[in-house]
């Protein structure tokens, strides 16, 4: 298994840190126009409708992008503080079966998301605002997001990640 400094070197670690450079990014965006539209509600009088619908395509693009480093840094989606109390290996089946089943979530909402996406793009699909914005661009983000969160789950089925283990704890009566 390779040491944390090694991982970051990697190219789905480079991958990871440019996603969520730019998922921080547009959620800075995504808040400073938000913040625009209050004072141009509030002191101008004045609500132009793009105002809202550009955020909210920024954090739907933000939370997508951050989904797999979410996942490279522990288990989110697990009952960590019983997991702990289990011996070390035994944490680490649990840590693999929930790789394994995180892969196949991810394949699935990629498929799912790559079929919708090409639908929206085919029928030129847009939103029902003022900006007819194209929707595909939107849900490709889900698709780009769990792709590479597919991606670290296969490195950590693989042994290329390594799993959040620690030692077990001890139950506090």
């Amino acid at each position: 298994m390779s040491s944390k400094n090694d991982q970051k070197n990697t190219v789905l670690g480079v991958i990871e840190r440019s996603a969520e450079t730019l998922a921080a990014i547009l959620t800075l965006v995504s808040a400073t126009l938000i913040f625009a539209g209050v004072v141009l509600r509030n002191l101008f009088s004045m609500s132009p409708s793009w105002i809202t619908e550009i955020p909210t395509y920024g954090f739907v693009w933000a939370v997508f992008l951050a989904l797999a480093g979410a996942f490279s840094r522990g288990p989110q989606l697990g009952l960590d503080i019983v997991v702990r109390k289990l011996p070390l290996p035994a944490q680490k089946l649990l840590h693999g079966f929930g790789a394994l089943a995180m892969v196949a979530i991810a394949a699935s909402m990629v498929w799912l998301g790559s079929e919708l996406c090409l639908r929206q793009f085919s029928t030129g699909a847009v939103s029902n605002t003022a900006l007819r914005f194209p929707l595909w661009i939107v849900t490709i983000s889900m698709v780009i997001g769990f792709a590479l969160l597919m991606a670290h789950g296969w490195a950590r089925v693989r042994g290329r990640e390594p799993e959040p283990l620690s030692p077990p704890t001890e139950s506090a009566e």
